[in-house]
């Protein structure tokens, strides 16, 4: 997906977006490698540009999906790629968005249960 068709065609990118964080609970570890580098470049463009609703979008929605897919067995040789992604986004953003900060850790994740106090 080229960058500016994200920027200039919401309605059809959204849902292609939404398409890309549910390949995280897929137990298709192939699937989430791809995905991955796909991430990576929207949350650079999240960070590059003045995009309210993409950067948004990352903050919220794909840095939780990224949090569930750490939870998945299948995910697990994406682990770094994953917490990479998650890195960047609390990095770069959380400055602009809440969202990151708020995220909850006690929802299904028992296994994220020692970071609770980072919240």
């Amino acid at each position: 997906m080229d960058c500016s068709f994200l920027l200039n065609h919401k309605s059809v990118a959204l849902p292609a977006l939404q398409i890309c964080l549910e390949t995280f609970t897929w137990t298709d570890g192939e699937a989430t490698t791809k995905v991955c580098y796909f991430c990576g470049v929207v949350v650079l463009l999240a960070k590059l540009t003045n995009n309210v609703e993409l950067r948004e979008f990352v903050s919220k929605d794909m840095f939780s999906a990224v949090i569930r897919g750490l939870g998945m067995e299948s995910n697990a040789i994406n682990s770094p790629d994953l917490v990479n992604i998650c890195r960047e986004i609390f990095i770069y953003l959380s400055d602009r968005d809440p969202a990151p900060r708020q995220v909850s850790f006690n929802q299904k994740h028992s296994w994220l249960s020692p970071f609770t106090c980072c919240k």
